[in-house]
């Protein structure tokens, strides 16, 4: 993707996210977050294209990433969850469309922390 595309991107994503889930405005960060930043938050991963081969060579690309929303509650976690789904499933960029594949949870014992980890395929 382009770089422009991928501005693009980040710009719709965030504020889809932070539109959908005010508690999440300002606290929406791509990949790793800030030693200081406070549950709840949320973390996306930049598109990440993996080839479609068939026996004819490579028929296009899958475009990948996620969303993975934190809060040290697990009702809270749930609804920022579905927020984010909604927020993000039909989001259109760049004449493509977000759809939601998957999701899954977690614990972080040591930070007290419940996650849900988005997954959403760009066609």
């Amino acid at each position: 993707m382009a770089s422009t595309v991928l501005e693009d991107f980040r710009t719709a994503i965030i504020e889809a996210i932070e539109t959908a889930a005010p508690k999440l405005l300002g606290k929406v960060q791509c990949g790793a977050v800030d030693e200081g930043t406070v549950a709840p938050f949320a973390t996306y991963s930049s598109p990440e294209e993996h080839p479609i081969r068939t026996k004819d060579g490579i028929a296009g690309c899958d475009i990948l990433f996620e969303v993975e929303v934190f809060s040290n509650s697990v009702v809270q976690a749930e609804h920022l969850k579905r927020c984010v789904r909604d927020a993000v499933e039909g989001l259109s960029f760049a004449g493509q469309t977000c759809k939601f594949r998957g999701a899954s949870s977690d614990y972080y014992p040591d930070y007290d922390l419940h996650s849900w980890n988005l997954t959403f395929k760009v066609i």
